[in-house]
């Protein structure tokens, strides 16, 4: 059991990570693309630093309600990605920028791939985390 904790801790940050650096290389590119108050530029660095901060919060704590948020993190990301591919999505009224970009490329895939990743194992871990947690507090 403790293996698969530590697997599933790892790719979890890994998926996490990988998508936070490709979310990072990329927000210059789209800076152009802005709204009122952000830019979807500066909402990739947004998406980065969520990802970092949770990865590094799941290295340091191991808790099921980290895991929660990174699962959360990963979703709504990978959500947003296909979501945008789709269909435009004009957020300009709540002062981000309207967002349509119905083409795939090799980061976007990557970005897909590794929050699908990070979402998968972070609900792993969740589930993990709470039967360990009860096999704990029903030892004597």
């Amino acid at each position: 059991m403790r293996v698969l904790r530590i697997a599933l801790y790892a790719l979890t940050g890994a998926g996490l990570i990988v998508n936070a650096v490709i979310h990072l290389q990329l927000a210059a590119t789209f800076d152009a693309v802005a709204g009122p108050l952000l830019s979807q530029g500066d909402l990739f660095r947004i998406q980065a630093a969520a990802g970092i901060l949770v990865t590094v919060a799941l290295v340091i704590a191991r808790r099921a309600w980290v895991a929660v948020i990174a699962a959360v993190i990963a979703l709504g990301g990978l959500g947003m990605l296909v979501l945008t591919t789709l269909v435009p999505l004009d957020l300009t009224a709540l002062g981000l920028p309207a967002i349509f970009e119905p083409v795939w490329y090799s980061d976007k895939v990557i970005a897909a791939l590794a929050q699908g990743l990070a979402a998968l194992t972070a609900a792993a871990l969740v589930l993990v985390e709470r039967r360990r947690r009860a096999a704990v507090a029903h030892t004597p």
